[in-house]
């Protein structure tokens, strides 16, 4: 079996992984498409979201609404249809939360993803660690 392996790497601001590579994030129909510097991963987030500017850029309209909680509040959020590219061996069909007032550019990996391949996070002698996603493909 192949695998894909996305290295994972600590901002020096925040002590949270982010995804080096390239996420790139299409319309359903390969219309529309927004390039991500990088993405956050979050073990605590059950979908994937990314910011108002993103959806508007991707110019694609919500499928349903959905209450979930963010910060310990509930809030009404759309949901909208897209393909999230994490490499070209590796093309996701998301169901994601448009997430208004988290900022430009936001994009928050979650476990619909992640709870797909393996997260691996090595601790190291620093404060700066290791990670990795690793994705089985056909």
């Amino acid at each position: 079996m192949k695998y894909v392996s996305l290295p994972l790497k600590e901002y020096p601001i925040e002590p949270s992984f982010r995804m080096c590579k390239d996420c790139v994030l299409f319309s359903v129909d390969y219309n529309n498409l927004y390039m991500a510097d990088a993405a956050l991963i979050d073990t605590g987030a059950t979908r994937t979201s990314v910011s108002m500017d993103i959806i508007s850029q991707l110019a694609v309209a919500p499928k349903r609404q959905e209450l979930i909680e963010i910060g310990n509040k509930l809030h009404d959020v759309n949901v909208y249809g897209v393909k999230m590219m994490l490499s070209p061996d590796l093309i996701f069909d998301l169901d994601v939360y448009g997430l208004p007032g988290e900022g430009q550019g936001a994009v928050i990996i979650g476990m619909d993803i992640i709870g797909k391949g393996k997260l691996t996070i090595e601790p190291s002698t620093g404060k700066r660690h290791k990670g990795e996603l690793l994705f089985p493909t056909p």
